[in-house]
């Protein structure tokens, strides 16, 4: 069934109501493409054709975020009325590279939850039809599936781009755009790892370094960058103010992440609680908790795999008690101040089409103020 496009927040209207109906659009052609999938793989074999309905079934109820900023941009640099359908495809495309993505920091964060239902990696039994496994072995199992079907929708993105009706040097750029957000990206999610397991504790600026790699290139660079290719504008805009745009609202975003995952409702968030505690994230509440007079305390909880709902809530109030989440929260607002001078910045052009831009993206900040989850 196709759902409304998601609201950020949640419930409050679609992330930007102009966009509404090019969104249902990518979530039928994201359904029909992971309907396709079942159906095709229960030719081949009723195992995979299994990994796909899993898969189906945890991607509902995305929020749509990057499909909605191709198409918005798009829209705001042309002032079109309508948008293409390879505008659709590119949002489409940039979707299936968040699912992806989402499939894979599964595997990562060890979560067995996603989107409050149970992801691969949850769902060994149902994968193997009740056989019995123990721990190690159902986990090699689930990570085995979360993978493979990670790789197949890495590669169903950028078949979708080389499918699309647009000159070769156009695509050739979009091709471009999403090479370089994977890789920064990518190095962005190891350097995640790498800090939670390294001797020492990461200063502040390496951790938002990382926060701002792991999220700002394909959560806000990709989808601005697709958008303005397709419409033309990519080499009128200034590279450099969009740059410092993505990268001041990439990394709101995490840091609005790193918080729900401690002090936001689990419910709306829809994986297990304290997942980022549990795994032992060191994340900018971490970095700014270090040194302070519950350090000792809060450290003996982080990256404990067994970590209870009542542990869990203890390190959420210890660091609290830090004062780490008041600097987390003023980090978060010098940020949103940073990409709103930088959207300012590019209406200042005069043109027209950055005008429309710089409301767009000031529209943006906005809705991203007030997300909950």
């Amino acid at each position: 069934m196709i759902r409304e496009p998601l609201a950020s927040p949640r419930g409050q209207g679609s992330d930007f109501e102009l966009a509404a109906k090019q969104l249902l659009e990518v979530r039928r052609r994201i359904e029909e493409f992971l309907d396709g999938r079942v159906q095709a793989a229960s030719v081949i074999d009723e195992g995979l054709a299994t990994l796909w309905r899993i898969t189906a079934r945890s991607a509902e109820g995305g929020k749509l975020f990057r499909p909605a900023l191709v198409v918005q941009s798009y829209l705001a640099y042309t002032g079109a009325e309508e948008v293409p359908d390879a505008v659709i495809e590119l949002a489409t495309a940039t979707e299936l590279l968040h699912l992806a993505f989402l499939t894979h920091d599964d595997v990562i964060d060890n979560d067995t939850m996603r989107r409050g239902v149970r992801n691969l990696l949850g769902s060994v039994e149902e994968i193997v039809g009740g056989s019995e496994f123990d721990d190690e072995r159902g986990n090699r199992l689930g990570q085995a599936a979360a993978i493979l079907v990670g790789d197949l929708l890495l590669s169903e993105a950028h078949l979708r781009v080389a499918r699309i009706d647009l000159p070769h040097a156009v695509r050739l750029r979009v091709l471009d755009a999403i090479e370089r957000a994977l890789s920064v990206s990518v190095a962005g999610e190891f350097s995640d790892v790498s800090l939670s397991v390294r001797a020492d504790h990461p200063a502040l600026a390496e951790v938002l370094s990382m926060s701002s790699n792991k999220t700002s290139a394909y959560t806000v660079l990709l989808p601005l960058e697709l958008g303005l290719i397709a419409a033309g504008g990519e080499d009128l805009v200034d590279a450099r103010l969009i740059a410092q745009f993505s990268d001041a609202a990439g990394l709101a975003f995490q840091l609005q992440d790193d918080l729900f995952g401690v002090f936001g409702d689990q419910h709306k968030l829809g994986k297990a609680p304290y997942s980022d505690i549990r795994e032992g994230k060191f994340t900018a509440l971490i970095a700014l908790a270090c040194g302070t007079p519950v350090w000792n305390e809060l450290e003996s909880l982080l990256g404990d795999p067994q970590l209870s709902e009542v542990d869990g809530a203890k390190a959420r109030d210890l660091i609290d008690a830090s004062g780490s989440r008041a600097a987390v929260e003023q980090e978060l607002a010098a940020q949103f101040a940073r990409a709103s001078a930088a959207a300012r910045a590019v209406g200042a052009s005069g043109r027209e089409g950055d005008r429309n831009l710089a409301e767009m993206m000031e529209r943006l900040l906005m809705l991203l103020e007030r997300r909950t989850s």
